[in-house]
């Protein structure tokens, strides 16, 4: 073996030997902190006695540790209304039990409990609505304590639908105003037998063609009459049109409404809205006058406009002005000229009803 052989060997067999010593000094120094560590710890722990213990003596009280802020719930995703009965239901079930008429204590979170005043008989976005005892119908704001400015949007929605009855009065095109609390935003109206006319025509058959013109005339009237007072209603379909015991129509539901130019809170779906619309624009009677259209269509086919396709397919069809084919009604012209914007006030639509019906 040459020199420089046995100098590396030599090397290597330093190193090794050199590594045990240098793994213990870092297990000692590891050792070293943790003693130094632990020792900080108690010493601090026992100052903290030390200290409460004199604030304890003169009488002061230790500050606790800081507390995490609270976090504020967020809204539920989801609100559920559960109706407890009200004192009208004791006469038509008086088996029932006093825990029926009792607020549960323990209800879940998002679930909201109100005491009903009737029998419900519909279900608005923002209202209960029932008939009362006495037959009439009474609509009031649904209640979101979660949400105040929700709750508060739709107390505001119900004070436009009272002034919308008090500006037209007393009219043969809208449901009779009965009583109305400020407090509550409780609104009571007449009963209407027949309901709304969307369910009446999809459920009844046989309707002759003489109740269909009627109603066609008595829709187009009943927006003259609401424009007449300023106000566009910015909802008509065929579900916000009633029906009384003679079958003649009444549109309701104001609760959304325009008035004097006011932005409206609700809009139809796309098979009732013009071409462009958007929520940024000021209502307009010719957005009404669209969806008249739109209703007489229903009114004398029984089905809405373009039912087979999804509302987007609807939108793009609307937006290059292709509409359902209505040449073969007999108010089919006044139909397209309500969609086409040729027609752009009710009293219009009522003198080409007219025309189309006595030349029929």
């Amino acid at each position: 073996m040459d020199l420089s052989k046995q100098a590396q060997s030599a090397t290597q067999l330093a190193a090794h030997a050199a590594l045990p010593i240098t793994m213990l000094s870092i297990v000692a120094r590891f050792i070293r902190v943790s003693f130094l560590t632990a020792v900080w710890q108690f010493a601090a722990g026992q100052c903290a006695i030390a200290w409460n213990t004199v604030l304890k003596l003169t009488g002061r009280r230790p500050k606790p540790p800081c507390a995490p802020i609270p976090q504020k719930p967020s809204v539920p995703r989801h609100i559920l209304y559960r109706p407890i009965p009200g004192p009208w239901r004791r006469n038509e079930e008086p088996e029932l039990p006093e825990s029926a008429y009792q607020i549960p204590d323990d209800m879940p979170y998002g679930t909201i409990c109100y005491v009903t005043k009737g029998r419900r008989v519909g279900r608005g976005a923002t209202t209960h609505v029932e008939q009362l005892p006495s037959g009439h119908i009474v609509k009031y704001p649904k209640s979101n304590p979660y949400h105040p400015e929700e709750e508060e949007g739709h107390r505001r929605d119900m004070r436009t639908e009272v002034d919308v009855y008090r500006r037209i009065g007393d009219c043969p095109y809208v449901p009779r105003l009965i009583d109305w609390h400020p407090e509550s935003c409780c609104l009571t109206l007449e009963y209407l037998e027949n309901g709304d006319l969307g369910t009446f025509v999809t459920k009844e058959g046989g309707i002759s063609a003489h109740v269909r013109q009627r109603w066609t005339l008595q829709a187009a009237a009943a927006l003259k009459a609401l424009h007449a007072v300023n106000v566009v209603h910015c909802d008509v379909t065929q579900r916000n049109f009633m029906l009384d015991g003679d079958l003649n129509l009444r549109i309701a539901d104001f609760a959304g409404s325009s008035i004097a130019r006011s932005m409206p809170t609700i809009a139809a779906g796309p098979r009732f809205r013009p071409p462009g619309w958007n929520w940024q624009q000021k209502a307009e009677r010719a957005h009404d006058i669209f969806a008249l259209g739109s209703v007489m269509y229903f009114i004398m086919v029984g089905v809405e406009p373009l039912s087979d396709l999804p509302e987007y397919e609807v939108e793009r069809l609307f937006k290059a002005g292709r509409f359902p084919a209505v040449g073969h009604l007999v108010c089919g012209s006044v139909i397209w000229d309500c969609w086409d914007g040729k027609l752009d006030s009710a009293e219009q639509v009522m003198e080409s009803l007219t025309a189309s019906y006595a030349a029929a």
